[in-house]
């Protein structure tokens, strides 16, 4: 396993063991006990600030590849393929979405996972990190869940816009509220983790 892909994962054990200690779940990830220690120690070497960093760049490098995507691959498409927008069905275009978010998710998260943690890291903590025998296990296992909850996400995301076409449903009250439960989920998970290592410490 290279240097490179050991340090996402080892980014990657850093955010999932925070939200374990804050004794939360996220769905679709879940992993045995021997692979939780494992994440463990790839994690420790980790500091809470470089791991702030690494989610900053991430999100700005993946925010520019998904506009980037959207330019260059979701709006040519759509215009050579619907140039009568009137005339274009709910489901065709819908499916050209959920196909352009899965392409634009599916190849930009990893290209931004690659260059933020090359970004974040520093010597001392490259140092510190230690491959092992399952890391490549480990690593493939990540991977295919995060690319089985985004085809999930992209699936459903067909039905729903057909169903709120259908039903005229006025989406704008259902998303505010997402949003602010969103925020309170963050802060309940921020506030918990605190939490947790002051206790620890």
């Amino acid at each position: 396993m290279t240097s490179g892909a050991l340090a996402r994962l080892a980014f990657w054990a850093r955010g999932m063991t925070a939200i374990k200690d804050g004794r939360m779940e996220w769905p679709g990830f879940s992993y045995t006990d021997a692979e939780w220690a494992r994440m463990r120690v790839l994690a420790a070497p980790i500091g809470a600030g470089r791991y702030q960093l690494f989610t900053w760049v991430n999100a700005a490098i993946f925010i520019a590849i998904a506009a980037l995507g959207i330019v260059c691959v979701f709006l040519p498409l759509a215009t050579l393929l619907f140039p009568v927008p009137a005339e274009t069905s709910a489901l065709k275009f819908s499916a050209l979405l959920a196909a352009c978010a899965f392409l634009i998710i599916g190849l930009g998260l990893p290209i931004s996972m690659r260059l933020s943690s090359a970004l974040a890291i520093s010597r001392e903590m490259r140092a510190g990190l230690v491959g092992e025998a399952g890391d490549e296990a480990l690593a493939a296992k990540v991977s295919w869940q995060i690319n089985r909850i985004m085809l999930v996400m992209c699936g459903l995301l067909v039905p729903g816009i057909l169903l709120f076409i259908a039903y005229d449903i006025d989406a704008s009250p259902i998303i505010t509220t997402l949003k602010w439960l969103a925020i309170a989920l963050i802060a309940v998970s921020v506030a918990v983790g605190a939490l947790q290592q002051r206790k620890r410490s």
